[in-house]
């Protein structure tokens, strides 16, 4: 979960007072989930991996990628989406995928800029985790 403070406090000394000034601080939060229909599923099945992102602040045009942790670092898996519901404040997106070989996997999501996949505006979600057998 990202948090972003905001704060503003002034300082003086008038005289021989000493005066402090503080501007009221808020909290801008948003939260991105990602979760999978299957913990276990079996090779060449199709896996189908739901996420969610709420923005108090008003949700921000964002594309949304899947990454997979291969070899000690995250990668991206396929095509970034775009959400397929959204409002002002949450977005609902989901990808679907094949896993073809055996083993344990890593999910995680990013929000990304529509145009600079590089800058992430959400994320990354925690991590979630698939057997295939």
């Amino acid at each position: 979960m990202k948090h972003v403070f905001v704060g503003a406090g002034v300082v003086g000394l008038l005289s021989g007072g000493l005066v402090v000034a503080s501007g009221g601080s808020a909290m801008a939060k948003s939260d991105l989930t990602l979760s999978a229909a299957h913990k276990v599923i079996h090779r060449g099945q199709p896996l189908h991996l739901a996420g969610s992102v709420g923005d108090d602040a008003g949700l921000r045009r964002t594309r949304f990628c899947l990454q997979v942790r291969d070899a000690g670092h995250w990668s991206q898996l396929g095509k970034c989406v775009e959400p397929y519901r959204a409002d002002g404040w949450t977005a609902v997106f989901g990808f679907d995928t094949r896993l073809l070989t055996r083993g344990k996997y890593s999910f995680r999501a990013v929000g990304v800029g529509l145009r600079h996949k590089k800058h992430v505006i959400y994320g990354p979600s925690p991590t979630v985790h698939v057997t295939v057998r």
